[in-house]
């Protein structure tokens, strides 16, 4: 066995000359080659493996080649429709010093870019040989966006070719790839062929820049839900109208600080990141103001559209102070519209930019938020109610576009939520009194558990409000949870970033200390931004009726100014 064994080790090398000679015999007549590389990370195959072909005219394609079935994302339920992938090409023309890249998408589209290239550019140095499957190798290294890239050419056939022209493209025919050392595509077979017809294809489709024509790959297959666009939010007295209201009709209520349409919104959610995207600019109103967008769950007797119809109508609490609060808690016929983001204007960004300047600073033309809503998953599919809310008092106020966009990924088990309590005062310009009732008193919300809630998390939005020197707004305060008189957690929602969003508030107050009211710290605010969500993890829920207490050491009133607080919670399971 070990004579054997020295007999393979000895031999080996000379197996491999044979086998080179043997190649190099097949290629002397050769009209073309294919080489089929394999790709791995840190030493593990990826699946699937690649297909390059060069032809005598120095034309060269590279084509995927996908194993057992077609690349494409399957949604787990049965039902569930699968996500086609767009069908990728790539080729060369040594002859033009070009590649194209040539996609078909799922809508039937078809696509490309052109990209010149030159041999030999680009490289660092040499920096050793290899041989591979035979033939002598040459390693060059290439320094691509702080990846440093070795590429393993030959030049013992006559033909050129690259499975990655964006890293370089040498003299010669490229047989291994490697990234940073551990991401490798290497060639495990080199084949001649008798015949090789014409590479490139003879239609190319809608030329467009790279940049762009990568943009339609990664978005062939995002769902995006244009809910509103640039449309006005502002004091104009409106109320929402009785009777049946129709789908995809732009509705104002509140007094004009609510729109609201109802949407056709993806049925499969499952395997989707959902994001919400927000752009808003200011068309009159100075002031930075509380934002939201919700959506209105409609599966009980009562919903929010009952109370902005009359606000009166739907469930309330009575406070130690004495005054109703109604549609601020969920109750057994009355669901609280469910907040998916929390955001708050700018001062006067674009409608003031040039009303002021500001050395060294330039702002914006408007504010984009941007936030993931997946964990709400289960409230954003089908038909629904979607709103937006800005507090102003403005007769021309703010413009808002809303997209909803669904991008696909790996799947995930699903969530089910159950709305708690919402106090944003969307209803005040009609209205709706602050949600004060935190100074002598605690937030009670009753639910009920039909069957064991695992994993429960309570996703809870808060802002402090009171915009003076002892207001809550610029004081550090408490929030306790509390589930069924047991203490959850303690902690203070604060905001120390806001200097970070100057640019977007031409209208914020300078100081004569130079800060700016904009850049002050906030109970978990900053004028511009989105507000994140805490995630409080409240563990197993057995069945039955439990409590869930939101407690505030809130501030007292000064004057005509009261302190007050912006909560939201969602159960989430």
């Amino acid at each position: 066995m070990l004579a054997l064994f020295m007999c393979l080790f000895v031999c080996s090398p000379v197996c491999a000359q044979t086998s080179a000679k043997n190649l190099l015999k097949k290629m002397k007549n050769a009209k073309g080659v294919e080489v089929i590389f394999q790709s791995s990370y840190k030493g593990r195959v990826n699946p699937g493996k690649v297909m390059m072909q060069v032809n005598e005219n120095n034309e060269v394609s590279i084509e995927k080649i996908v194993e057992a079935k077609p690349v494409t994302l399957e949604y787990r339920h049965d039902q569930e429709p699968m996500i086609q992938q767009p069908q990728t090409f790539d080729y060369m023309s040594y002859a033009k010093n070009e590649t194209y890249r040539v996609a078909l998408l799922p809508s039937g589209r078809k696509i490309s870019s052109v990209t010149p290239f030159t041999v030999g550019k680009g490289f660092q140095k040499e920096v050793g040989e290899e041989t591979i499957l035979g033939l002598k190798c040459k390693i060059i290294r290439a320094i691509v966006n702080s990846n440093t890239i070795d590429i393993s050419y030959t030049q013992d056939l006559a033909f050129r070719g690259t499975p990655q022209a964006n890293v370089g493209v040498p003299d010669g025919l490229v047989l291994k790839v490697v990234r940073n050392g551990d991401t490798v595509q290497e060639a495990v077979s080199v084949n001649p062929l008798k015949e090789a017809g014409a590479l490139l294809p003879s239609s190319m489709g809608e030329s467009m820049t790279y940049d762009d024509y990568q943009w339609e790959i990664n978005n062939a297959n995002v769902i995006t839900v244009n809910v509103f666009d640039q449309d006005r939010i502002c004091f104009n007295g409106q109320k929402l109208p009785d009777g049946d209201l129709k789908a995809g009709q732009l509705y104002s209520a509140g007094g004009g600080s609510i729109i609201l349409k109802k949407v056709k919104l993806p049925e499969w959610v499952n395997n989707r990141d959902i994001f919400c995207e927000v752009v808003q600019y200011s068309d009159g109103d100075a002031y930075d103001r509380t934002g939201s967008v919700f959506v209105i769950p409609t599966e009980k007797e009562q919903s929010f559209l009952d109370a902005m119809r009359d606000l009166n109508s739907v469930p309330f609490f009575k406070a130690n102070d004495n005054v109703e609060y109604h549609g601020l808690v969920s109750t057994a016929a009355y669901d609280v519209p469910l907040e998916i983001m929390r955001f708050f204007t700018g001062f006067g960004v674009r409608a003031y930019n040039g009303a002021r300047k500001v050395k060294g600073t330039q702002w914006v033309d408007s504010v984009t938020y941007k936030t993931e809503v997946t964990t709400m998953a289960d409230k954003l599919k089908g038909e629904v109610w979607v709103g937006a809310y800005i507090g102003n008092w403005d007769a021309k106020g703010h413009k808002v576009s809303l997209k909803l966009k669904y991008y696909p990924d790996g799947g995930r088990k699903p969530h089910k939520t159950m709305p708690l309590f919402n106090t944003v005062n969307y209803l005040e310009q009609a209205g709706q009194p602050y949600p004060t009732f935190m100074l002598n008193d605690k937030l009670n919300v009753k639910f009920t558990a039909k069957e064991k809630m695992e994993n429960v998390m309570l996703y809870y939005l808060t802002t402090g409000h009171g915009g003076w020197g002892n207001g809550d707004e610029f004081n550090q305060k408490i929030n306790t949870i509390y589930l069924d008189g047991n203490k959850v957690v303690s902690f203070i929602p604060w905001r120390d970033d806001c200097g970070t969003y100057r640019n977007w508030n031409p209208c914020s107050g300078n100081f004569s200390n130079g800060e700016s009211s904009s850049d002050l710290s906030r109970s978990n605010w900053c004028p511009a931004t989105v507000t994140n969500p805490e995630y409080i993890y409240l563990g197993d829920v057995e069945p039955g009726e439990h409590t869930l207490t939101v407690q505030i050491p809130q501030g007292a009133p000064e004057g005509g100014s009261n302190s007050y607080w912006c909560l939201s919670g969602t159960l989430v399971y």
